[in-house]
C-alpha cells in the first residue's frame, strides 16, 4: 500500500512541475500558429511558392 501511495505522490509531484511547461508550449505554439496563418493570409503566393519548394527538397532528400 506504501509503494501505491508513493507511485501516486510522485506522479502528483511529476504532474505539478511539467503542467506549467506544457501550458508554456501550448502557448508557443498557438502563437506560431497564428503567426503562420497571418503570413499565408497575406502573402499565399509567396507561401504557396515555399510550400513546393520545400515539397521539392523533401522528396530529393527521401528519393536519395
Amino acid at each position: 500500500m506504501a509503494t501505491t501511495d508513493t507511485l501516486s505522490d510522485t506522479a502528483r509531484d511529476i504532474q505539478s512541475r511539467v503542467a506549467p511547461q506544457i501550458e508554456d508550449a501550448r502557448r508557443e505554439l498557438d502563437s506560431l500558429n497564428q503567426k503562420v496563418a497571418g503570413f499565408i493570409k497575406e502573402k499565399p503566393i509567396a507561401s504557396l511558392a515555399i510550400a513546393l519548394a520545400a515539397g521539392f527538397i523533401i522528396g530529393r532528400i527521401a528519393s536519395r
